[in-house]
């Protein structure tokens, strides 16, 4: 190779090395001005409100449209939108179930999810069970129920029975677990349901709000005393929650059959939520049904205020409201057991899962309750003027059922 190569290939080689780097330079420096943006924030980690479109049949997921609001009670009025924060996770991209039996039982917090059952049903075109000749309740309590007690399916004319068999979505009302009858009503693949209470709790939330703490006296000694002579043919103060759950009274003190009835309901519920750990279960019904947080916040309904509540009862009156209440004593045992198998179960995100909808509620609230006002025992609230669709189903108590029922017996009196 001639000198005068040589020096052409040097130079092209030292040209290029020049190029190389002015590039980079020239990336370094843009990386300076327009440096990578950072991740986006958690969906719900600024203020949001969602537009909830109701999915089709056969559409996997809810369609969300995001809209950045700073929302606080002073401009919550202007709100034209129809919902509030959410962050929308369904897990392993499952499917959202709208099957659901919920036994509602007495004094156990079930009205609050009666609430939140109702409201998905609402807005997920669901048919109910009612009784058709309560329109206030619409609840099958402690009757002899067949398919000429129920209020028809949508799109089902008023006595057309045969047409009721497996058409309906849902049910959130009291009525008697039976597992032959809902099978004949409810549409195949639906998921059960039922929560419990501790014994003594539910006990004495039932004797004051049937009654039998009126008049002067402690809670305490109106209880001692009716358990002294202690009246059976009480349903609500007589071992109520297994009585709802389908066991008849005859058989309370039965341990045999007690604890055959119990394993029944371990093997045909999908789940027992427990009063005691509400929000807990909440996270279990979440997960069991596909649903989205946003389905499961709610206001608590129908709750006692605290300077309402009984002061705290004695040890050994606990133990002779047990000892009465034998049959839910082993019903709230066995399954208060069960439920932190099922929630160990839930995976490493349950409790930054539940931290979470701990904050939701609060901004629910916040966001929707006006006032709360004691009427009677019961603790109920306002919602906030010009509030969001969304406020006035889980603030105002009757409107979901309201609702439903209207829907349900308008488009049956049109087929």
């Amino acid at each position: 190779m001639n000198k005068q190569a040589a020096f052409l290939i040097g130079s092209v080689i030292i040209m290029a090395i020049f190029a190389l780097f002015t590039t980079l330079n020239e990336s370094v420096t843009l990386m300076q001005i327009n440096p990578e943006p950072p991740a986006p924030p958690h969906p719900d980690s600024t203020n949001l409100i969602y537009q909830h479109h109701v999915r089709d049949q056969g559409e996997p997921n809810d369609q969300l449209v995001f809209i950045k609001e700073n929302v606080t009670k002073t401009n919550q009025e202007s709100l034209l939108i129809s919902s509030l924060p959410i962050y929308e996770d369904r897990g392993d991209q499952c499917k959202p179930h709208d099957q659901l039996v919920f036994i509602k039982t007495h004094k156990t917090g079930s009205t609050t999810l009666m609430i939140i059952v109702e409201i998905y049903g609402y807005y997920h075109n669901c048919s109910f069970l009612f009784n058709a000749k309560d329109p206030r309740q619409g609840h099958i309590r402690y009757i002899k129920v067949d398919l000429t007690t129920l209020l028809p399916p949508l799109n089902v004319s008023m006595g057309a029975y045969n047409e009721y068999v497996n058409q309906f979505d849902m049910s959130a009302v009291h009525i008697k677990y039976d597992r032959t009858f809902l099978q004949t009503v409810m549409k195949k693949g639906t998921k059960y349901i039922s929560i419990l209470r501790d014994p003594v709790k539910q006990f004495e939330s039932a004797f004051v709000f049937f009654g039998f703490a009126k008049g002067n006296g402690s809670t305490e000694t109106k209880i001692n005393k009716w358990l002294n002579r202690p009246k059976p043919e009480v349903k609500f103060l007589n071992n109520n929650q297994i009585l709802d759950l389908g066991l008849p009274a005859k058989y309370f003190r039965n341990e045999a059959r007690v604890a055959s009835h119990i394993k029944k309901l371990s093997r045909e519920l999908d789940l027992m939520l427990i009063t005691e750990y509400f929000d807990e279960s909440l996270l279990l019904l979440r997960k069991l049904m596909c649903w989205s947080f946003d389905d499961i916040v709610y206001i608590k309904q129908n709750a006692r205020p605290d300077e309402k509540r009984s002061l705290p009862l004695t040890d050994p009156l606990k133990d002779r409201i047990r000892k009465w209440n034998v049959a839910d004593s082993s019903l709230y045992k066995y399954f208060n057991q069960t439920f932190w198998k099922k929630i160990a179960a839930y995976g490493p995100s349950f409790r930054q899962d539940l931290q979470y909808f701990k904050e939701k509620q609060t901004r629910l609230y916040n966001l929707c309750v006006e006032n709360e006002i004691t009427a009677g025992h019961r603790t109920k609230y306002t919602v906030l003027p010009n509030a969001t669709d969304y406020c006035t189903l889980r603030v105002e108590m009757k409107e979901p059922f309201n609702r439903i029922w209207l829907r349900q017996q308008k488009q049956n009196s049109l087929t």
